[in-house]
């Protein structure tokens, strides 16, 4: 009911701006408004956004069609730009801004935006005065001569002020697009039983069971998604697939938690994560020992040209991994060479240069893309679809895999650090059916689900007070425009301010309140909460212009916004679209 409401508060709003205002112009040169078609993955609380964002387009005359794609298919049809508006969510890689606005590069794989790629490469109606920085003034620019060249600005430079001021300008770029709708800013949603102890998570959502205990059992049972896309360390882009590779591999670093149980980055197959050596033209250098009798899972010795290896692998416009630009950081980069990165198997020793010293660098030594294959196993292009040839160097093994069912892993006896794994089995149950995972959780069948219908939240945050977790996360959930689908419109330009236009008419706080439940903040820039900026305050809060607008970020999503919002949303989709409301 309360849904219905909304919607038709919305409707009237509308339609007693639209008769207050001048009447809608009826000349041919306007059109109808686009029908948009929403894609989503499965899932009761994407369908439950959707049906609220169809509601609340339909207010403005927008027809918005839902149609509703299996994980792995969604995925790649967003990928490749095969949609007008499709859902997405965002969590950081590590704990700094650009992990964020990195993406959004021409090159990068996980531009679902499309930005610069296509049509919009061509496009040149961007202007960004980068001369304060030591660029240039760029005025009718494209895509790759603004946006692509600020953000390889930010990554060669060591200022940490001039960085973050350089991040709010590329932001600042990126939400002018309009490709990019922000609904909120995530929280991690779980339910774990009381049985299961010593699980952690990380702010970037990996869940870790290698150390849980649960009495009187040797194995758990876990159900976070459906089929992984792929658990190839270079190729996984998903948070869940992340979470099995980091239990099937190990990097120089990784993720855990000290005596008082805070997250920190400690060295893993490496001795130690040394100090840098400043080179004298201001480059770094890294020298790492691997730690003596490191095993891969079938018994051979690891290697130090094994990290070698994947490393270039990973970052190789051949291999076209959607992370290799990860490696952009990585003295070579983007070059014929390949990136700069030694190894001496007799001194176990690996050597890396960057341009310059990066804060982050020991969070992306933790991250899968960074973790270590080897070259005859995945010269084997389907190696990592079968327990006989998924060879790893981590805590576990996969022991069987019933596609779309459940995948199991066991404790693997030639893991360095075997003695410190406390859980011999992992059952991995594959699932996106949120009901389901519910189902199997209060039989106690699955002991851990990263999934719950939403109109039963209410209820759980009630009967399982402790079972139930809501948790800080960084990331942001957000709707994203295909900047290439044209929406009836001849420009560019055009389309950017009928995308943000679009955005106006979403009322975040109901979305939070109302279809997510999970303590979600409303989120007004695509930059998560939970970053810190130069002056102290959290990154987000500095987002946009607050001076010249009255708010924080690029929308104003306070409640009492929403019919100024409106108003300004039906005024400019008036100019382009024949809308009688």
């Amino acid at each position: 009911m309360k849904k219905v409401l909304a919607f038709l508060l919305v409707f009237i709003m509308l339609f007693a701006l639209a008769a207050c205002g001048d009447k809608p112009d009826t000349t041919d040169e306007k059109k109808t408004p686009p029908t948009l078609t929403y894609l989503y993955n499965e899932g009761d609380g994407h369908k439950a956004i959707g049906e609220y964002l169809q509601g609340a387009f339909a207010a403005a005359g927008i027809t918005l069609t839902l149609e509703s794609q299996e994980w792995n298919t969604f995925l790649n049809t967003r990928k490749d730009g095969q949609f007008t508006i499709a859902r997405n969510g965002w969590l950081g890689d590590y704990n700094d801004p650009i992990s964020f606005l990195d993406m959004w590069t021409s090159a990068s794989g996980n531009n679902d935006c499309q930005l610069g790629k296509g049509a919009h490469a061509t496009v040149a109606i961007y202007n960004l005065d980068m001369t304060k920085w030591g660029g240039e003034n760029v005025t009718n620019g494209t895509w790759a001569q603004t946006y692509d060249v600020i953000i390889a600005m930010i990554k060669k430079e060591t200022d940490n002020a001039k960085r973050l001021e350089m991040m709010h300008a590329a932001e600042d770029l990126l939400m002018s697009t309009g490709t990019i709708v922000p609904l909120y800013y995530y929280t991690d949603l779980y339910m774990i039983d009381d049985s299961v102890k010593g699980f952690y998570s990380s702010p970037l959502g990996y869940k870790y069971f290698s150390t849980t205990t649960v009495d009187g059992m040797d194995y758990l049972n876990i159900c976070l998604s459906s089929e992984p896309d792929t658990i190839d360390p270079a190729l996984n882009s998903a948070v869940d697939g992340a979470t099995l590779v980091s239990h099937l591999f190990s990097g120089l670093a990784k993720w855990a938690q000290d005596e008082n149980g805070n997250l920190v980055i400690v060295a893993d197959c490496a001795e130690e994560l040394v100090a840098p050596v400043v080179n004298a033209d201001g480059s770094v250098t890294y020298t790492y020992t691997l730690r003596e009798g490191l095993k891969w899972s079938d018994g051979q010795d690891l290697k130090a040209s094994d990290f070698e290896f994947a490393w270039k692998r990973a970052s190789s416009v051949e291999l076209g991994a959607d992370y290799g630009y990860m490696f952009d950081v990585v003295k070579g980069y983007g070059t014929e060479e390949g990136i700069d990165v030694t190894s001496d198997d007799a001194a176990r020793t690996i050597t890396v240069t960057l341009p310059v010293n990066v804060a982050y660098w020991n969070e992306l030594l933790a991250f899968p893309t960074y973790f270590p294959v080897r070259a005859d196993v995945v010269a084997n292009e389907s190696w990592a679809t079968s327990p006989e040839t998924y060879i790893c160097n981590g805590a576990y093994t996969i022991s069987a895999w019933e596609h779309d069912s459940i995948i199991t892993l066991k404790k693997n006896d030639n893991f360095i650090d075997a003695d410190k794994v406390t859980m011999p089995t992992l059952n991995f149950y594959l699932s996106d059916d949120a009901n389901n995972m519910l189902a199997n959780f209060k039989k106690g069948d699955w002991l851990m689900i990263d999934d719950v219908p939403t109109n039963e939240i209410a209820a759980l945050k009630k009967d399982y007070p402790t079972e139930f977790v809501i948790a800080g996360q960084l990331g942001t959930y957000y709707a994203c425009f295909n900047v290439n689908a044209d929406l009836g419109l001849a420009t560019e330009a055009e389309r950017a301010e009928v995308r943000k236009a679009i955005a106006l008419l979403i009322d975040r706080n109901y979305i939070c309140e109302s279809v997510a439940q999970g303590g979600q903040v409303p989120a007004s820039s695509f930059v998560a909460m939970g970053l810190t900026d130069s002056n102290g305050k959290e990154f987000y809060q500095n987002a946009g212009d607050e001076a010249a607008n009255g708010y924080i970020g690029y929308y104003d999503v306070s409640v009492d916004a929403m019919e100024g919002n409106a108003a300004s949303a039906l005024e400019t989709l008036k100019k382009y679209y024949k809308i009688d409301k």
